[in-house]
């Protein structure tokens, strides 16, 4: 399961004309851990990805999930159902 999109973090390298071990040098990161970064497979520390991502001009922010699924109450209407 991927809780982000890492090919934002590749796109935002790349045209900034980085490569991935420019990056590691610059943040003190791994490749390796990079290449999960900009692949959504990181399972490290948020702090770690917090680094590459400030390092990028980016910043995590948090959303609620939405469901979009209809709600019993709003299926009774679209079928005409009443109680």
């Amino acid at each position: 399961m991927h809780w982000y999109d890492g090919s934002l973090i590749a796109v935002k390298r790349k045209e900034k004309g980085w490569t991935q071990q420019y990056v590691s040098t610059q943040t003190g990161l791994s490749r390796n851990q990079i290449i999960a970064m900009e692949k959504g497979h990181f399972t490290g520390g948020i702090k770690y990805l917090r680094k590459y991502l400030e390092v990028l001009g980016l910043k995590i922010s948090f959303v609620e999930e939405q469901n979009d699924l209809p709600q019993l109450d709003e299926l009774s209407r679209l079928f005409g159902e009443s109680d």
